[in-house]
This record gives structure tokens, sequence and C-alpha cells, in this order.
């Protein structure tokens, strides 16, 4: 059997902030420092409309970027990917990002 580290099966909030972060037609990341010790994952929640997400440090657009949409779907990343995580709205509409701190 190999080892694995689940993170969706029975995460815990840390107690640091959230972070609600609206999208717009310039690029934004996160602010939020997160820096316990504890902190290991984010829950992302995209709402109100599509974005585009780039981890690289380039700008995300139409053309570049990773899509993620407003299913209802909540995403776990790792505290780094959020923290480097440019983010912009795909069509009209702002978007809203809303960011919590978990730990395993």
């Amino acid at each position: 059997m190999h080892n694995s580290l689940i993170v969706n099966l029975y995460p815990k909030p840390t107690g640091e902030a959230d972070q609600r972060l609206t999208v717009s037609d310039t690029p934004v990341q996160l602010t939020e420092n997160w820096s316990a010790a504890s902190t290991k994952y984010i829950l992302i929640d995209v709402q109100a409309a599509d974005v585009y997400v780039t981890f690289d440090g380039s700008v995300p657009s139409t053309t570049n970027g990773h899509l993620f949409k407003t299913t209802g779907q909540p995403f776990f990343w790792s505290k780094e990917a959020a923290r480097v995580a440019m983010f912009i709205r795909s069509g009209a509409t702002d978007a809203f990002v809303m960011a919590t701190p978990f730990t395993v």
C-alpha cells in the first residue's frame, strides 16, 4: 500500500482569517499572510463568474492560464500555490474568490 495525504477527508480550519478577493479585469493575488505553521492548504471557492489563474508569475488571460469555473466545487491548494496564484475574470462580470486556510 502506498502512502498518501488525503486533505479533503477531514480538513480542519486553522483559525486564521479567511480572505474574499474581488477579481476584475486587472490581475490580482491573494494578500493574506497565513503565517501559522499549521496552515498547509487553502480552500478556494470561485463565486459569481469564472476566472483564469496562473501560478508561474505570468499574467492570466483568455489565452494564458487555467480556467476555474463557478461550479460550486471548492479546490484545496497548497499554501504556496495560493500565495503565487494570479487571477483575472474570464468575462465582463466580476468574480470573487473565497480562500480559507486549513490543516490536516
